[in-house]
């Protein structure tokens, strides 16, 4: 699905990320960890094509997207959720899912997914016509999940999904992306909720001072001594 090979980006000159490579497989749930100021959001952002790449390359489904632009990248079947939600608080619930899908074509697969987004968390569809910035994090984060799954993505990015909301929501969100993994969509996933990460994923992958210091399945990383003590306090 994704292979991203030993890329390279830098804001303002100063490296964040240095020849990280990584694999993920159609169908899988891939992790990445470590702690803040790492690159793992940088990561992501590179391969979404919002980070220019100093040297490396990515390619999807076998295509290099060397030369795809990040919107372009949407319509080859690769969605970004950025930490931080980037809702359009102003536009309604619908209206923020609605743009998400501006590089669907089938109108039944979009009518389709909307009703999943409103079947699946029962209370944005109760608040379709609220204003998107009214809700609660928890909510927005739902809201922003709904959002890139309207794009009808092969590949989701999730970056901080449980940022900012409330405990008792975490597992909801947690729950909901094993739930998008049984619809067919491979999912690459930035979490600072280490365990909770790891636990659920398939692989994963650690990163420090901007590269990859260890991989492995998320069960050998939870196990492993060195994560353990840097990650989970234990």
């Amino acid at each position: 699905m994704l292979d991203v090979r030993n890329i390279q980006s830098s804001y303002r000159r100063v490296p964040a990320i240095r020849d990280v490579s990584l694999n993920i497989k159609k169908g899988e749930i891939v992790a990445i960890v470590g702690g803040n100021g790492n690159g793992k959001s940088t990561t992501l952002r590179a391969i979404a094509g919002l980070n220019a790449l100093d040297g490396g390359a990515i390619s999807l489904k076998g295509r290099d997207l060397a030369s795809v632009p990040a919107h372009d990248r949407v319509k080859h079947g690769l969605v970004l959720v950025p930490e931080g939600r980037r809702l359009f608080p102003r536009l309604t619930v619908e209206q923020n899912l609605m743009l998400g899908a501006f590089a669907t074509s089938d109108a039944h697969k979009r009518q389709e997914t909307l009703q999943y987004s409103y079947d699946t968390f029962t209370v944005l569809g109760e608040r379709r016509r609220q204003q998107a910035g009214t809700l609660s994090g928890g909510e927005q984060q739902m809201l922003a999940m709904c959002r890139g799954l309207m794009s009808q993505p092969d590949l989701l990015m999730l970056d901080e999904p449980s940022w900012g909301v409330a405990p008792k929501l975490v597992t909801r969100i947690f729950e909901t992306i094993h739930t998008i993994r049984e619809r067919g969509i491979t999912i690459l996933l930035v979490e600072q909720n280490v365990h909770r990460a790891l636990e659920i994923a398939d692989r994963g992958y650690v990163i420090q001072t901007g590269r990859v210091v260890m991989e492995g399945s998320g069960k050998d990383l939870l196990g492993n001594d060195e994560v353990r003590q840097a990650y989970l306090g234990m």
